[in-house]
């Protein structure tokens, strides 16, 4: 059966639902993706941690990092310093600028060591996201 793809429904589901969306391996990469921009506009603390879980999806990635960026709850920031350990190319490089975009004093150690990467993409997003959180 082919999957449909409406968005109306996920969009007006609250927040824990939306999580157990995200959660659910039943659900489908559309799905997922419009959770997660529903939770950058309803987004709770409690969905942080399902948010960072997709940070390591290529294809999940960039929603997830959004609905993260747009919460402004301290659980949102630990999700993405979390990250900043486990990912690499790219996706790491999605982090830093979330981070830089929060402006996260908390992540100032990591991206210090982070500009110093043999990766110049990195050490640059990473330079630019220490600029962003010092400027006052």
């Amino acid at each position: 059966m082919p999957e449909t793809y409406e968005a109306a429904p996920i969009l007006q589901l609250p927040s824990d639902a939306l999580v157990r969306l995200l959660e659910d391996p039943e659900s489908s990469l559309f799905q997922k993706a419009k959770a997660c921009q529903r939770l950058a506009v309803v987004g709770e603390a409690e969905a942080a941690p399902a948010l960072g879980k997709l940070l390591d999806d290529p294809r999940l990635s960039h929603y997830a990092r959004t609905a993260l960026e747009a919460m402004p709850d301290p659980e949102a920031g630990e999700a993405l310093r979390e990250a900043l350990v486990r990912l690499r190319g790219d996706l790491l490089i999605g982090v830093i600028n979330s981070l830089g975009l929060r402006r996260d004093r908390k992540a100032l150690p990591m991206l210090g060591k982070l500009r110093h990467s043999h990766n110049l993409e990195v050490s640059r997003a990473a330079s630019a996201a220490l600029s962003r959180i010092r400027r006052p």
